[in-house]
């Protein structure tokens, strides 16, 4: 349970590093990049467009999709050159914190537990 927990942490930390080292900025939904997938007929990642150090970027987002016809909408988002863009905090990130925090504190107690 301990290593479990561990996991969880380690993903949740990995996919906040954008929100902790990143610059928040507002960037609008410029077109929407259609993807053919195995699964669904096609997915739709937003193509953000924002300034960031007086440079112009476009960044396909393919951490999550959007409906075909969303343009022109303004997100804030979070940017870092290094780990990348990142929306904010969402219920996913709480749930999984909550669930590793107990994984880790059920292991010990059962570590300890046994002796």
């Amino acid at each position: 349970m301990i290593l479990l927990g561990s996991f969880l942490t380690y993903g949740v930390i990995g996919s906040s590093l954008p929100i902790v080292y990143g610059t928040k900025l507002k960037a609008k939904i410029t077109t929407v990049e259609q993807v053919k997938n195995k699964r669904f007929t096609y997915v739709y990642y937003p193509v953000i467009e924002f300034t960031y150090k007086n440079k112009l970027r476009k960044i396909t987002d393919k951490s999550s999709d959007v409906d075909k016809d969303k343009r022109n909408v303004l997100l804030t988002i979070y940017y870092s050159e290094k780990y990348g863009i990142s929306r904010g905090f969402s219920a996913v990130h709480v749930v999984f914190s909550i669930i590793s925090v107990v994984f880790i504190f059920f292991g010990f107690v059962a570590l300890f537990k046994s002796k």
